[in-house]
C-alpha cells in the first residue's frame, strides 16, 4: 500500500527490480507476491497494507509494475488472491447451478479487473488462491463448485494456463475440517499445488489421504495428472535448479543502494490526512514530547524488542525531552502514562490496525487518551496540547474523527516507514502521499 500511496508506478517497477535482484542474489526465482485483492470493508486490517488499495485500476497498474520489475531480474511472480477471490461471496448465496448461470456477470465486476489483467498478460505464470473451503457446509460439494467455476473463468474465459497454488495450509480454530483433510479438499477445488500442514503427524496423514484418493478415485487421479503437467511446464520456463544451487559469496548479498531507494519510496508514501502543517513545527526543542506506541509483533527476529524504537530514536534527535512510553493492549493506560499526559506539551499517539479481530482492541486506549487531553485542555489558562496521530498500518484506522488531532499515515512500522514519517511530523518534509482509493 505504501507503493500505491506514492502514486508512481515507476517507483513500483523499480521496487520490483530491487526485490528481484535481492532474491536472485540468493538463488531464488519465484516469489509469492503481490496481492491482487482490493481493499474493502471485509479486508482484515492486518492484511490491508499488503493491498494496493480499493481502486481496481490502481491495483492493476501497480501490481503489473511490480510483476514487470521482478521479471526484469528473472523472478517469476505468483500473485496472491487471498484471503478470498471475487466469487467467494457468491458461493455463500447461490447454489452451484445458479452460480454457473451468473458467473459471466460476476466476472465483469470491478474486483475482477486485476485478476483478469494478470491472466491476460501472464497466462503461463502461477497464481495463488486462498478460498476457505472449510467455511462451508457440504465441503466436497463446495470444492467441486469452486473447481468448476475456476475452470470456467480462469481456463475458459481468461484462457489462463498456468498452475494455481494454495495459500492455506491449516484450518482455523473452529472449522469443520481438520488440517490433515485440508490438502485433499484444496486439490478437489482445482488448485495444482497444495500446502501441507506444519505439524509432522498431520503432514504425514494428509499425504496418505491424498495418496488413497488418487488410488481409488479416477477424478482425483486426473486432477493430479493435470496438476503435474502444469507444474512441470511452469518449472521448465521459470525455475532453474542450477541457478538456485549456485554458491554465492557473502559480499554479493550486500546491496546498500537498495536502502537508499527504499527510503525514497517510503518518503513518497507518507500521507497527511489532516489539513495544514504538523503542529510540532515550531515546538521548542526542550518541550516534553510524549510518544505513545502500541505493543505489536516484531517484523522479524532481528528487529528491536519494541518495533517503534526507531521512531522514538528519530524524534529524540529534535526533542531532548522525548518520553517514549509504550502501552500494552491488555493493560491500556496505567498510572505511568497519566502524569506524562498531564505534563507533555505535545502528544504523538500511534495506532496500528485498531479494528483487527485478531488482536486486542486499541479503542479503549484511544478514548482514554482523548478524554484526559480534553479535560486538560479545558482547564482555564492551560495551553492547548499539540496532538499528532500516526496510522502505522491500516489507513482505515484514521477514518474515525480525531477532533483537534493532526493525522498522518505511514502504512507500516518498518524502520524506513517510521523514519520517513518522522521527517513529516517534525515539519522537515511535506507529505506527498495520497490515500489509495
Amino acid at each position: 500500500m505504501s507503493l500505491a500511496a506514492g502514486h508512481s508506478t515507476a517507483t513500483t517497477f523499480q521496487t520490483g527490480r530491487a526485490v528481484g535482484k535481492e532474491l536472485a542474489s540468493i538463488g531464488l526465482s519465484w516469489v509469492l507476491a503481490p496481492t491482487l485483492d482490493l481493499l474493502s470493508d471485509s479486508t482484515e486490517p492486518l492484511d490491508a497494507s499488503q493491498t494496493f488499495g480499493s481502486n481496481p485500476a490502481i491495483v492493476r497498474d501497480h501490481a503489473t509494475a511490480l510483476i514487470q520489475g521482478l521479471a526484469a531480474e528473472g523472478i517469476s511472480a505468483c500473485p496472491n488472491a487471498h484471503p478470498a477471490w471475487p466469487f467467494l461471496e457468491v458461493f455463500r448465496s447461490q447454489s452451484p447451478a445458479e452460480l454457473a448461470e451468473n458467473v459471466e456477470e460476476v466476472s465483469q465486476t470491478p474486483e475482477f479487473t486485476p485478476l483478469a489483467n494478470f491472466c491476460a498478460t501472464h497466462p503461463h505464470d502461477s497464481l495463488q488462491f486462498g478460498e476457505p473451503v472449510h467455511d462451508f457446509p457440504e465441503l466436497e460439494d463446495t470444492a467441486h463448485a469452486i473447481r468448476a467455476t475456476r475452470e470456467f473463468i480462469l481456463r475458459g474465459r481468461c484462457r489462463y494456463q498456468g498452475p494455481t497454488v494454495s495459500s492455506v495450509a491449516e484450518a482455523p480454530e473452529g472449522a469443520t475440517v481438520c488440517d490433515k483433510h485440508l490438502p485433499f479438499l484444496t486439490m478437489l477445488s482445482g488448485l495444482n499445488m497444495v500446502k501441507l500442514p506444519k505439524d509432522p503427524e498431520a503432514k504425514l496423514e494428509s499425504i496418505k489421504i491424498l495418496e488413497a484418493a488418487v488410488m481409488s478415485c479416477p477424478l482425483c487421479a486426473r486432477l493430479v495428472r493435470e496438476s503435474a503437467a502444469r507444474v512441470a511446464k511452469f518449472k521448465t520456463h521459470f525455475l532453474s535448479w542450477p541457478k538456485a544451487l549456485t554458491s554465492r559469496q557473502p559480499e554479493s548479498l550486500l546491496l546498500p543502494n537498495h536502502h537508499i531507494f527504499a527510503q525514497h519510496a517510503y518518503r513518497a508514501s507518507i500521507t497527511a490526512v489532516s489539513d495544514g502543517a504538523s503542529p510540532l513545527r515550531g515546538l521548542a526543542p526542550t518541550s516534553i514530547l510524549l510518544l505513545l506506541t502500541p505493543s505489536v509483533p516484531r517484523k522479524h527476529p532481528n528487529s528491536p524488542s519494541d518495533p517503534f524504537e526507531p521512531l522514538g530514536r528519530s524524534l529524540s534527535t529534535s526533542f531532548s525531552r522525548l518520553r517514549h512510553v509504550p502501552y500494552t493492549l491488555s493493560a491500556g493506560l496505567t498510572e505511568i502514562h497519566r502524569p506524562f499526559l498531564q505534563r507533555a506539551a505535545a502528544v504523538i499517539l500511534v495506532l496500528c490496525n485498531i479494528s483487527s479481530a485478531l488482536i486486542e482492541s486499541q479503542d479503549e486506549v484511544v478514548s482514554a487518551v482523548q478524554s484526559i487531553l480534553r479535560a486538560r485542555d479545558a482547564m482555564p489558562g492551560q495551553q492547548r496540547t499539540r496532538k499528532v496521530v500516526i496510522g502505522a498500518g491500516d489507513p482505515r484506522d484514521l477514518r474515525d474523527d480525531f477532533p483537534g488531532w493532526w493525522g498522518v499515515c505511514c502504512y507500516d512500522y518498518s524502520r524506513g516507514a517510521l523514519e520517513a514519517v518522522t521527517e513529516v511530523v517534525l515539519g522537515q518534509k511535506e507529505a506527498t502521499g495520497v490515500l489509495p482509493a
